[in-house]
């Protein structure tokens, strides 16, 4: 592969390259792959703390929305993300975002919702603006104030606040580039959600959903009805607003490691997704609930719980997951006048994506022909 200037110039036989170019600067790749630099287009990494006790009251038996309903889950952790302060809340994600990176993430997208009110959501999201100035890697943030329903309030007058209130200061702030909501029963109605992604539209917010993960939701239908630009978890969605993405050009984001560490055997029918052309991407749903960072590990998990093969799994943490970003023209593959984001893995071959867990396979990456990681090891 040829770089010049942080941009792929030519991905072709080593021979042939070395006879057109002559390079200032080589990384052997011998006995390994090179892939794009994997995308992940669903985290909610800005939080303090975690939740090792709802795990295990899963393991008992109780639902997530059981929990949600208690003041547990999400409010658990609001309480303790209005607590934090700026430089908490930066510390903790400076170092999950460095080992995302040490397992070949390039490119993350961080969402909010951990706020549930105007001050503490645009302190998460000036988190992720401060990530963005501070990390090599490549950040879309996402608007989620519409994650759950604050206990004081109906979800009637919560998505009044969200609408009236919050959206309008995280655009005029410029904190985001995507508007989400939580569209499930006992969290926000069909009705609600649409209200909001329409709020975040006439504000310049490109709409994505979390659709569809308990119960059919109708967040399919919106997401296809509002051309949002992806829609994610999709477990129990309607066969043909599935179907009916492929002429809406609405992103599937699919999600193996939450049904995982929610203990359910409910998984979103990727091979399905596939069969009807759709461009299936994957991402990691990293959260106090889902303590999943590298995607590796979902590539894993994508191949044993979803039946997705290698090839397909490449796509779904590349240039598909790029897509669900609106990123694709910028990263995601190996295509000349691309960003050279790439992830040298020890591998013999592709097929080793899905068959390991990821564990030590990760050598250099490069993010915009920079070496970020060498050895498995972050550079300074």
């Amino acid at each position: 592969m040829a770089i010049d200037r942080g941009k792929v110039i030519e991905a072709a036989a080593s021979k042939l390259l070395e006879r057109k170019y002559s390079a200032s600067k080589e990384i052997s790749a011998k006995e390994e792959i090179v892939l794009p630099g994997f995308v992940d287009p669903h985290t909610h990494l800005v939080f303090p703390g975690s939740r090792e006790e709802e795990f295990w009251r899963r393991q008992e038996g109780a639902s997530y929305l059981e929990i949600l309903k208690k003041g547990g889950g999400i409010m658990e952790t609001v309480n303790k993300a209005r607590e934090s302060g700026s430089a908490e809340l930066l510390s903790i994600s400076q170092k999950r975002l460095e080992t995302m990176v040490e397992s070949g993430t390039t490119c993350v997208e961080i969402k909010s919702g951990y706020g549930l009110q105007l001050y503490d959501e645009l302190k998460i999201l000036r988190t992720v603006r401060e990530l963005r100035r501070t990390s090599p890697c490549r950040i879309a943030a996402t608007f989620l104030g519409a994650h759950a329903i604050p206990p004081y309030m109906s979800q009637d007058e919560y998505s009044r606040v969200v609408i009236e209130e919050m959206i309008p200061e995280v655009a005029q702030q410029s904190l985001a580039e995507f508007c989400d909501v939580f569209c499930e029963h006992g969290v926000f109605d069909s009705t609600s959600s649409e209200k909001i992604l329409a709020a975040g539209i006439q504000h310049g917010l490109t709409a994505k959903i979390h659709a569809d993960q308990f119960t059919d939701s109708g967040g399919a239908k919106i997401a296809n009805d509002i051309e949002a630009v992806s829609a994610d978890h999709l477990v129990h969605s309607n066969v043909s607003e599935l179907e009916r993405m492929a002429k809406t050009s609405v992103t599937p984001v699919v999600l193996p490691a939450s049904s995982h560490s929610l203990l359910s055997n409910a998984y979103a029918p990727a091979t399905e997704m596939l069969a009807a052309g759709l461009p299936v991407a994957l991402g990691s749903d990293f959260s106090p609930s889902n303590w999943v960072m590298g995607m590796l590990t979902v590539a894993a998990l994508a191949a044993r719980q979803l039946r997705m093969k290698s090839e397909e799994i490449i796509r779904g943490i590349t240039i598909n997951a790029a897509r669900a970003l609106r990123m694709d023209r910028q990263i995601g593959s190996l295509s000349r006048g691309k960003s050279a984001d790439l992830v040298l893995l020890k591998a013999p071959s592709y097929k080793r994506i899905g068959y390991a867990y990821g564990e030590g396979m990760v050598d250099k990456v490069l993010i915009a022909g920079k070496v970020q990681v060498n050895q498995g090891k972050r550079v300074n």
